[in-house]
């Protein structure tokens, strides 16, 4: 499995945050292994109301076993005859305005003591990413904004499919189709654009704390191939995300989808 923190920015214009955003609430998530089942991290992400529009900050962390050669620029060690294992722990914050619109944000990876920070420029044309380590400043990156109105979403990061979830229901786009642009890495400003198709499907149950949970389900279709199904409570608050494509679960603490995702 490969946790190479990719960011994504996604064109709309208006904004509503389901009622877990009024209440201020921790959400707490543990991150699955789609293959084996076993949990291999935890995520927590808060959205708060604020004078310009909504404050969202979060953590996800994982330890990962693989037999599988280190992808370049992650952090292992040597775990025996097992392979090596992947970790990762970072912190986020980030900022939107009462549309939506990505204001600021920034991902401080914990593992290799390093932080990034994104800034768009007045215009909205262009948005810098700079960085931090062991108080040194690095040159920054600017990369071209396709549209002035975006906001962002980094795997490993639960909090990006409620919001790209919300935006979805709120301020559905013609066809439900999506751009995403997402950098090749964290700094590279050579993006490339992803089109997402976000379709219901059929509504499903679950139980959160034991109490049964009526389910909307959906589907995501990327052009690039791989699709992604996402349960919504009837509050549109995230209960589970499968994402075959990065090989992991965001599944909600206490809450179990009936029958199982296959």
């Amino acid at each position: 499995m490969n946790f190479r923190t990719s960011f994504v920015f996604l064109a709309l214009a208006s904004f509503s945050l389901p009622a877990v955003a009024s209440k201020n609430k921790a959400n707490n998530f543990t991150l699955v292994d789609a293959t084996s089942g076993k949990n291999v991290g935890k995520a927590s992400y808060s959205i708060q109301q604020s004078k310009k529009g909504y404050k969202i900050d979060g953590r996800f962390e994982y330890s990962i076993v693989s037999t599988a050669p280190p992808a370049a620029g992650t952090q292992t060690k040597p775990d025996g005859n097992a392979g090596s294992t992947e970790q990762g722990q970072y912190d986020i914050s980030y900022k939107l305005d009462s549309t939506g619109n990505f204001l600021s944000g920034s991902i401080q990876d914990q593992v290799a003591q390093k932080t990034y920070n994104w800034q768009p420029n007045k215009q909205r044309t262009t948005i810098e990413v700079s960085t931090i380590q062991a108080g040194s400043l690095g040159s920054p990156v600017i990369a071209k904004l396709p549209n002035p109105d975006f906001f962002m979403i980094s795997d490993g990061d639960p909090s990006a499919i409620q919001i790209l979830m919300t935006a979805a229901q709120t301020h559905p786009l013609p066809n439900s189709t999506y751009m995403l642009l997402i950098p090749e890495d964290t700094i590279n400003p050579k993006n490339r654009f992803i089109l997402v198709n976000i379709q219901p499907d059929a509504d499903r149950t679950g139980t959160l704390d034991g109490k049964s949970v009526a389910l909307k389900s959906f589907i995501l279709r990327f052009h690039t191939g791989p699709t992604a199904e996402v349960y919504l409570d009837g509050a549109g608050n995230l209960m589970e995300a499968d994402l075959p494509k990065l090989q992991l679960n965001y599944v909600r603490q206490n809450f179990t989808l009936s029958p199982a995702a296959k």
